[in-house]
């Protein structure tokens, strides 16, 4: 008696980049969706607009809402994602993967609010060439392009608003990789905000070393915004410098976790921290 042997066939494996695009997707949709992003974009679109419209005088301090509300909000996302992934079987229709493509994942899908950023900064810019700041009276200075040079005023923008929405939200998944409970999403903001309540009061120097800065000073008479200028005492451009080197650290620090590769991480971290304390010490002049 005999039998036929059949073989079993198998789908071939997905490429590792084809299985990290597709993981990439999934995640940048579940950002996308999440109620407290959407409510978050909503809100910082409606101050914006209103900043905007008025003609602000010190525009650079608009960046506080996208800094909030994309980059603190951001990190309860990024955090709440991270460690959801230990709970449910969220994304079951792809293939298991190992854990530093996960982390991969979740990092490439911190760009979905750094995208939005980018939108609202743009936004920001033509708001601005249709309703310019006007300082009170007009021929005082203002923190804009033609009183300040335009590579400070990007700078400033640029790190206020997209830098702000990446750093914060790669941060939170760095924390979710290291410490995966609920709680330590709550204790790290209070960490970081606090933190950078505390570094702003300190001298002009150390006050550097905070994050996130309102790189402008303005005049305030009688309760009303007068004008504005660049604060003397900080270079935006190389302190967005410094916080690009942070998200890479937070970055760094996420695939950390899973262990390998430590030896080359650990390289990358040590010249990622020689970079920000370089554009540091070269921000504060």
């Amino acid at each position: 008696m005999s039998s036929t042997m059949v073989p079993l066939t198998t789908e071939p494996a997905a490429p590792p980049r084809s299985t990290l695009a597709a993981l990439a997707r999934a995640d940048a949709r579940r950002f996308a969706r999440h109620p407290l992003f959407l409510f978050g974009v909503a809100v910082c679109l409606l101050l914006l607009a209103s900043v905007a419209i008025g003609g602000d005088p010190a525009p650079l301090e608009s960046t506080v809402a996208p800094a909030f509300f994309l980059g603190v909000f951001g990190f309860v996302v990024a955090h709440r994602l991270t460690t959801s992934l230990r709970r449910t079987p969220d994304l079951a229709e792809i293939a298991p993967v190992d854990e530093r493509r996960r982390t991969i994942s979740l990092c490439l899908a911190c760009l979905v609010p750094t995208g939005v950023a980018v939108a609202m900064m743009a936004g920001s810019l033509v708001a601005a060439a249709v309703w310019p700041p006007v300082a009170i009276p007009a021929g005082d200075p203002v923190s804009w392009f033609g009183h300040e040079p335009a590579v400070d005023i990007l700078a400033a923008l640029v790190e206020g608003g997209p830098v702000a929405a990446l750093g914060g939200s790669l941060l939170g998944v760095a924390v979710a990789r290291w410490a995966p409970f609920r709680g330590s999403a709550l204790l790290a903001l209070v960490v970081l905000v606090v933190g950078t309540a505390v570094a702003d009061g300190w001298t002009s120097g150390w006050a550097a070393i905070a994050p996130y800065q309102v790189f402008s000073d303005s005049l305030v008479v009688d309760g009303q915004l007068r004008s504005s200028w660049l604060a003397e005492w900080l270079s935006p451009r190389w302190h967005l410098a410094y916080s690009l080197c942070l998200c890479g650290l937070a970055v760094v620090a996420a695939l950390l976790r899973d262990g390998t590769g430590r030896r080359q991480l650990l390289a990358v971290s040590a010249a990622l921290t020689v970079a920000a304390a370089g554009a540091l010490l070269l921000a504060v002049r």
